[in-house]
């Protein structure tokens, strides 16, 4: 799957290990995972809705969006650049953020 991200703050993030560790020491190992998975699939169906990724569609204010698990509470968080598609349609995901929205 494509990946692209919200802003390069959160690219350089995510696609740096040194700042990823920085930022989310506790949550690092399962971030490395979940963007592993799904750099490695062709469309957000691959990925289970079971955990550990457990994909879910979000709502109220992040309506439109998607998250996979990275720990107990945290989330990341994407959409597709197109709205309205199924899971087999996405192959394409715009990264958000990474974060608590309980």
């Amino acid at each position: 799957m494509k990946i692209n991200y919200k802003n390069n703050r959160i690219k350089k993030i995510l696609e740096s290990d040194r700042l990823l560790k920085k930022s989310f020491p506790k949550e690092y190992e399962a971030i490395k995972s979940r963007l592993a998975e799904l750099i490695a699939v062709s469309n957000l169906s691959q990925i289970s809705h079971r955990p550990p990724p457990r994909r879910h569609k979000l709502k109220g204010n992040l309506d439109g969006c998607w998250a996979v698990d990275v720990s107990n509470k945290k989330r990341l968080i994407f959409r597709s650049p197109i709205e309205g598609l199924t899971p087999l349609e996405i192959t394409e995901i715009i990264i958000i953020g990474i974060e608590d929205y309980h």
